[in-house]
C-alpha cells in the first residue's frame, strides 16, 4: 500500500539540508530589502527633498507681523506665474492655488482698466479655486513647503478676503448695492480666518479697506 505523506515535502534534487537553510535566509533578506525599498518609495514626493528631507521653513513668533515689503500681492503673483492652470487641468492643491492666484491677477488687471463685469468674473473664479484649496488646507501660512525645496507664501484666506474687497468696489460701480452687505460680511470672515494664523501688514491694510468701505 502506498503511503500518503502529510509532512513537509522532501528536499528537491540537488538541495541538501545546508543549501535549503541558506536559500531560506536569502529569501528572508530579499523580502526585508524590498520592504525597506517600498517604504522609501511610498513617501510623498511633494513633501521631500531629493535626499528625503523636508525643506526648512522658517518659523515666526505668534504675534509677529510680516511687513508689506516681505509679504504682498505682487510677490504672491510672481511666485505663481508660469503656465496658466485651467480648471480641467488642475489636479493638485498646488494647481488650484496657482489657478486662484492667476485668476486674481487677471481680475486686478481688468479692475485697473475699469472693465467691471470681466473683472468680477475673474475674482469670482479666483475665489472658486481658492475654496477648493481651503477644503484641504484651511489655515493660512506665511510660508508653506508645497513640494521639495519649493516654498511659497500661502494665504488662501487672505486672497479670498481681498477678492471680496475688490468685488465691493465693482458692485458699487455697477450700482449693485444689494450685493455689498453679503460680500462685505464674507470678506471680513475670511480676513479673520487669515489673521488667526498669520499676521501681515497686508491683512491689516485689507481690514482698513473694509472699514473705509463701510463708511461710504
Amino acid at each position: 500500500m502506498n503511503r500518503i505523506s502529510f509532512g513537509h515535502p522532501s528536499p528537491r534534487w540537488g538541495e541538501g539540508k545546508g543549501e535549503g537553510v541558506f536559500k531560506k535566509i536569502s529569501y528572508l533578506f530579499l523580502i526585508l530589502l524590498l520592504a525597506l525599498s517600498g517604504t522609501q518609495c511610498a513617501a510623498p514626493k511633494e513633501e521631500l527633498h531629493s535626499h528625503g528631507d523636508l525643506a526648512p521653513v522658517k518659523t515666526y513668533p505668534k504675534d509677529y507681523v510680516h511687513p508689506l515689503i516681505e509679504i504682498n500681492l505682487e510677490k504672491v503673483i510672481d511666485e505663481n506665474r508660469g503656465l496658466r492652470v485651467l480648471e480641467e487641468n488642475a489636479k493638485t492643491v498646488n494647481d488650484y492655488y496657482r489657478a486662484g492666484v492667476q485668476e486674481k491677477e487677471e481680475g486686478e488687471r481688468l479692475l485697473k482698466e475699469e472693465r467691471w463685469e470681466e473683472a468680477r468674473k475673474h475674482f469670482g473664479k479666483s475665489n472658486w479655486f481658492l475654496q477648493v484649496v481651503l477644503d484641504y488646507f484651511s489655515k493660512d501660512e506665511a510660508y508653506r513647503n508645497i513640494y521639495g525645496d519649493h516654498v511659497v507664501i500661502f494665504l488662501p484666506n487672505l486672497l479670498v478676503s481681498d477678492n471680496y474687497l475688490k468685488l465691493i468696489e465693482i458692485f458699487k460701480k455697477l450700482k449693485m448695492d444689494e450685493e455689498i452687505y453679503w460680500t462685505s460680511r464674507e470678506g471680513k470672515k475670511y480676513l479673520s480666518f487669515s489673521l488667526r494664523n498669520v499676521k501681515t501688514e497686508w491683512a491689516f491694510q485689507i481690514k482698513k479697506g473694509f472699514e473705509e468701505s463701510d463708511k461710504k
